[in-house]
């Protein structure tokens, strides 16, 4: 019985210990699974912050395209956005070769945008810089300015009325800088002349300006700095 009793106690310790060992493997794996979890946990936060941070082209045309109009003037339709407020009106930049060479100071010009027709008064005009400012006795929301030079190969989108079809949105890249100009991917045409070219956030970097290029080559845009901007408008 002695020996019996014997036996059965070590069996009893094996049992234990085995069971003590197979306790301690299920506590570690448990332990590393949660490590798993919380690391996908943590992966997930931050993709869901790189998604949030990603600029969505969608979303910045239409908060772009609220404050961008039609300029009717004697040579035709070109582009305008607004940039600010003077003396209690908001002021429009466009191109000076948009409002032609018989506009002056005081000239009137028509703006459209959807129904909204306004008549803008004329109050600055750069033709050196091919600038132009128009203000109406309307509040209406001003686009960002930014007269940092953007780096090659960030995301732009232009805003305007190419060959008159206003509210149109087209995107490209910053292709180089060109001292005077910036260069674009953007496909421009006639009409997108005096409209903002933005950046990811929705800021201004430049104004649509030219487009170089015929029937054999793929044509090139290009844009007025921002900073050209901000010598005839405050910014």
């Amino acid at each position: 019985m002695a020996l019996v009793a014997v036996a059965f106690g070590a069996w009893s310790l094996q049992r234990s210990d085995q069971a003590l060992r197979r306790a301690d493997r299920a506590a570690l794996e448990l332990q590393a699974s949660r490590r798993q979890v919380a690391a996908l946990d943590g992966r997930i936060a931050d993709l869901e912050v790189e998604a949030a941070s990603r600029p969505d082209p969608a979303a910045t045309a239409e908060q772009v395209r609220a404050s961008v109009f039609t300029v009717i003037s004697p040579l035709g339709r070109g582009s305008a956005w607004v940039a600010g407020a003077e003396d209690g009106r908001s002021v429009l930049v466009t191109n000076a070769h948009v409002l032609g060479p018989e506009a002056q100071p005081g000239s009137t010009v028509s703006l459209i945008r959807e129904e909204l027709r306004i008549d803008g008064e004329v109050v600055r005009i750069d033709v050196e810089r091919d600038l132009a400012v128009v203000a109406v006795d309307q509040p209406l929301e001003p686009l960002a300015v930014t007269d940092e030079l953007p780096r090659v190969g960030d995301p732009v989108l232009v805003v305007g009325s190419p060959l008159g079809l206003e509210q149109s949105v087209v995107g490209g890249i910053v292709s180089a800088l060109r001292g005077e100009h910036i260069q674009i991917s953007a496909p421009l045409n006639p009409g997108n002349s005096g409209g903002p070219v933005v950046d990811a956030d929705g800021r201004v970097i430049g104004v649509a300006v030219l487009r170089v290029g015929d029937e054999s080559t793929e044509a090139i845009g290009l844009a007025i700095p921002a900073a050209e901007v901000c010598t005839v408008v405050a910014c």
